[in-house]
């Protein structure tokens, strides 16, 4: 069975969608703030997948590894600092760049190769948030590269 999951990992991208979903801070606005109470409550990413988080910090000029969540969809909010968010494109295609700003959250499908980016002189903060019990995934040598590390 071990040897079928390499095999599997290159091919559930091809079988599964895999467009991410971006949720910009500022689309969570109220629409008409003076109708608005005390507790503003916005559907942000629903319907899309238990559960867990991590908090991850990345210090200014510095990126995670390229990595992908396995079987794990996931929610990454970035709560404070602004970051690029990098996802793998087509077979023939280099990284989609997304600059994401305080706020902002991305929807990630299991098996997605993405990477987490600071440019700036700031820590950026993020919030992950897994469709498992405890955080799987593995970082690769590159996009589409091998695994060098496996959380299971």
């Amino acid at each position: 069975m071990t040897s079928f999951l390499p095999l599997i990992s290159e091919l559930l991208p091809m079988i599964l969608p895999s467009s991410i979903h971006v949720v910009r801070a500022k689309d969570l606005q109220p629409k008409h703030p003076t109708v608005e109470g005390p507790v503003l409550q916005r559907q942000a990413l629903v319907g899309k997948c238990g559960m867990c988080a991590t908090v991850l910090t990345i210090r200014p000029h510095s990126e995670s590894a390229i990595r992908h969540n396995s079987e794990q969809d996931a929610i990454v909010f970035l709560v404070s600092g602004s970051g690029v968010f990098l996802v793998k494109g087509g077979q023939k295609e280099g990284a989609q760049r997304n600059e994401l700003t305080q706020g902002d959250l991305v929807f990630v499908p299991s098996w997605t190769e993405h990477q987490l980016v600071n440019e700036t002189d700031d820590d950026a903060v993020w919030l992950l948030i897994q469709s498992g019990s405890r955080p799987v995934g593995a970082d690769l040598t590159d996009w589409g590269g091998d695994e060098i590390f496996t959380r299971k």
